[in-house]
């Protein structure tokens, strides 16, 4: 390739249990190629914009906060693509576009990856919209639920059985109202604000705050009696990432089968589960994907704020009753599946999911970036690359050190620990390995460690 070509493709991974493992399979894919990809915790590769090769950046968000990045790797000479990790569950497309999807953002970027058509419509439909090639590829971590990749988790799976024998798997979904840090749950603070005032907005933020602590609320009254009802077994809680554990401990009220953890991957976690309880959870879709069905818990339901998509495609229990009856035949082995159900949840995937059937979202996505790689680089004005110069070094030389040692802050180092915990080289190389067996290919590629929880894939010459 020519110099004024990019040679390296940039995979930033926020969360490491939710991203890394698909993000380093579609560096792969890249590096099958003969392009380089570098992948691995999002804070560190950001710090490393102006030393790291001016190639292809993946953005994960298309937010407000992602705008000011996504602007400095444009004007560091980065080509700026990106997809929405959180771009496949979300209520409608009206709050979608309110919560997800920024116009600065959106006009960073040359080229937009959807998780399929549901996704591509909401943001063409955006006001803010530019008119950016929008590519219907899928997401790489639907790939790592297709069969010919389980055997990634197989020894994660009978880790689990062995460590917890059969349990019950609940998923949350509740860091808007039950954050990592109390401080950064903003629309909950904004919503006990108005309570305290007695005022009642209809505004849509505050509406789906006030439904998701409803939601919350309810699940952490019922994980008690779950416990009472199914004494001879585990009850795991899994938060979301981004949440705080602490009130599923006091939830959990020194139950002995309730186990409050978060680890790893949660393909595992799911496949080996007796059953998943949700509500608008993303780890509903992976259920389905893995030819098992999910229970959501919906004992208020909402058209403006539950997530159609997971709920969709699970059994919906409207109450603790309906709850317990099902939870009880999943444990006897009765699927709650039948042939309508099936076709229907079928049928709803398609309309999500472009990479739901036949090609890796993967491969149509490095295609698609093999092809992006031999269009010209576009010339930054000096004074463009002057301003993202600066910005780059505030934020790697001050604002992240000052950051870094403020208690409760996003940027705290023990909090991007949380998200992104310290992964070795052996890890990563074991990790290629078994993708390399599992599917007879990527036999030549090469790991090299490029800075800590980053890393270099690249075919041996």
């Amino acid at each position: 390739m020519s110099l004024n070509v990019a040679e390296t493709v940039i995979l930033p991974c926020e969360t490491k249990s939710r991203e890394f493992d698909a993000k380093l399979l579609l560096a792969c894919f890249i590096a099958e190629k003969g392009i380089k990809a570098i992948v691995g915790a999002k804070k560190v590769i950001d710090g490393l914009a102006l030393s790291l090769p001016r190639g292809i950046y993946i953005g994960k968000s298309l937010t407000a906060k992602s705008a000011t990045v996504l602007r400095m790797l444009r004007q560091l000479g980065y080509t700026v693509v990106a997809w929405d990790e959180e771009g496949l569950v979300w209520a409608t497309p009206e709050l979608y576009r309110l919560t997800k999807l920024d116009s600065g953002t959106l006009k960073e970027l040359v080229g937009l990856f959807a998780w399929g058509e549901a996704n591509a419509s909401a943001i063409r439909e955006y006001p803010g919209f530019s008119n950016i090639p929008i590519y219907l590829t899928g997401n790489p971590r639907t790939d790592l639920l297709r069969p010919e990749l389980r055997g990634l988790f197989t020894q994660e799976v009978e880790q689990l059985s062995r460590r917890y024998g059969r349990f019950i798997l609940i998923n949350t979904n509740f860091s808007r109202v039950n954050h990592y840090y109390a401080n950064e749950s903003h629309l909950l603070n904004q919503l006990r604000r108005d309570e305290n005032t007695n005022l009642v907005r209809n505004d849509l933020k505050i509406g789906l705050a006030r439904h998701k602590k409803q939601l919350f609320d309810h699940f952490i009254e019922v994980l008690p009696q779950l416990a009472d009802h199914f004494p001879e077994i585990n009850i795991i809680v899994r938060p979301h990432p981004s949440e705080n554990h602490q009130a599923w401990h006091e939830a959990a009220n020194h139950k002995q089968n309730v186990k409050i953890i978060y680890e790893g991957n949660v393909v595992p976690w799911i496949i080996a589960a007796e059953t998943i309880i949700h509500n608008s959870c993303t780890t509903a879709v992976e259920s389905f994907l893995l030819d098992k069905i999910a229970l959501a818990y919906c004992p208020i339901k909402s058209e403006a704020f539950d997530h159609e998509l997971p709920n969709g495609l699970s059994v919906q229990c409207n109450n603790f009753q309906q709850l317990v009856e099902k939870v009880a035949n999943s444990l006897q082995g009765n699927s709650p599946m039948n042939s309508i159900n099936r076709m229907q949840y079928h049928e709803l995937a398609k309309q999500h999911l472009a990479s739901f059937e036949r090609t890796f979202a993967s491969e149509r996505i490095a295609q698609i970036l093999e092809e992006l790689c031999k269009k010209p680089c576009h010339k930054v004005p000096l004074f463009s690359r002057m301003a993202g110069v600066g910005t780059a070094y505030w934020r790697s030389s001050i604002k992240k050190r000052i950051e870094a040692v403020i208690p409760n802050h996003r940027n705290n180092t023990t909090y991007l620990r949380h998200l992104f915990p310290m992964t070795s080289l052996q890890e990563v190389e074991n990790r290629v390995n078994q993708v390399s067996s599992l599917l007879g290919r990527f036999q030549h590629l090469h790991v090299n460690n490029i800075a800590e929880n980053v890393f270099q894939i690249e075919a041996r010459h």
